[in-house]
């Protein structure tokens, strides 16, 4: 048995770190530098000019990871590969790709007797490892698995399980940036003010790797330099698509994602924010607390319409992900009643300062038209009854 590495990108040469420690490895990079910058920190890896040359070089059965982007680049690799390898091997897929692709791909490994696990990967640093795929698969390999993170989670027999649950995890970290950045823009865009409402988050149930970096993002980047156009990859819009395509709403998620996307069109000739002469980091504090809940719930709302276990969608997200901290295992419910009076003040004073904040009111208006047994869908339905659309 061998084993190799194809993509030794950010999260690849953390991975290649890794294995070298334990395993004889081999390792492939489109571009020869990041090659070459792996091989000086490593002692048990060798580097390839080519997939057919590392292939050709590793002993049956293989497994070889790829940690490529999504897309096309993954596709051409995954198809290269089946050309090469041979019935017994593995190819463990960890792109960060649409479930359905996984899909996909494992019915194209298996036309060929390939075996083929995709697994979503949490983060960047000490991932956790969502995997995908026959459990006679991943039994195979959990011990090098396990060698790659410490946490790993079978999530089911479809390939596409582990990109599934990884898909949520992104949506829930659309929603959860975009929230924090609410709370930046009621802080009136100021360091100070931001540290303040971090010390009251301390030892709190959102007390996590998002809230205990976001010191070292004020220090790292300008934010009056910072391009105020958010980037995106496809993940949060799939997520937000399925929700859609599932009847289950999703209303953080999707401020998120429509923030993003209004950003990019330009602004007023005014662009200063007004101050906000209401800043108090107590109420911002419980006010994240809220929506991070909301999103929470919106993400796990979206998993059930898999046959996973909770306990195994809360053990995926709860060590080794952005999104991680103590509410992924709580009930986030009581903590949306019990902070539901901060979020509609928080509200409030945006409001009347005009400060945008589109997740924390998408939060809270769901949470108040779902509490209502009588909404104001009887008189849509009448306009819909009586124009016939």
């Amino acid at each position: 048995m061998s084993y190799g590495i194809i993509g030794i990108g950010a999260v690849g040469h953390k991975f290649a770190l890794n294995l070298d420690n334990q395993f004889d490895m081999h390792a492939y990079n489109r571009t020869p530098e990041k090659m070459k910058e792996l091989l000086k920190c490593t002692v048990n890896t060798r580097g390839h000019d080519s997939i057919c040359e590392m292939v050709y070089s590793m002993k049956r059965p293989r497994t070889i990871m790829t940690v490529v982007p999504h897309g096309e680049a993954s596709d051409t690799v995954i198809q290269h590969l089946a050309k090469v390898i041979e019935t017994s091997d593995t190819i463990i897929d960890c792109s960060d790709e649409h479930y359905n692709v996984s899909r996909r791909r494992a019915d194209f490994c298996s036309s060929r007797d390939i075996k083929y696990l995709g697994v979503g990967v949490g983060s960047r640093e000490n991932p956790s490892m969502m995997i995908g795929g026959p459990r006679s698969y991943y039994d195979e390999h959990k011990d090098f698995l396990n060698s790659l993170s410490h946490n790993v989670t079978y999530m089911g027999p479809s390939a596409g399980d582990g990109h599934y649950t990884k898909m949520i995890q992104n949506g829930i970290q659309y929603g959860m940036f975009q929230s924090v950045a609410d709370i930046f823009a009621y802080c009136d865009q100021k360091t100070e003010n931001m540290i303040q409402v971090l010390t009251c988050l301390k030892d709190t149930d959102i007390d996590g790797t998002l809230a205990q970096r976001i010191p070292d993002i004020l220090r790292l980047y300008g934010m009056s330099e910072i391009s105020d156009v958010a980037e995106m990859s496809n993940s949060g819009i799939w997520c937000v698509q399925h929700g859609l395509d599932m009847c289950i709403p999703v209303p953080v998620m999707t401020s998120a994602v429509n923030a993003r996307i209004v950003s990019r069109y330009s602004k007023s000739i005014d662009t200063s924010q007004k101050p906000n002469p209401f800043f108090d980091p107590e109420l911002a504090a419980q006010t994240l607390r809220f929506v991070f809940a909301s999103v929470v719930s919106e993400g796990y709302a979206l998993a059930s319409a898999r046959p996973f276990k909770s306990k195994k969608v809360k053990k995926a997200w709860s060590s080794g992900t952005t999104i991680e901290c103590p509410l992924i295992s709580s009930n986030v419910h009581q903590v949306m009643d019990d902070t539901i009076g901060d979020a509609r003040t928080f509200v409030m004073h945006c409001s009347r300062s005009g400060i945008p904040c589109p997740a924390i009111q998408a939060a809270l208006t769901h949470y108040d038209f779902i509490a209502q047994r009588k909404t104001s869908m009887g008189f849509v339905m009448a306009q819909r009854n009586y124009f016939g659309n």
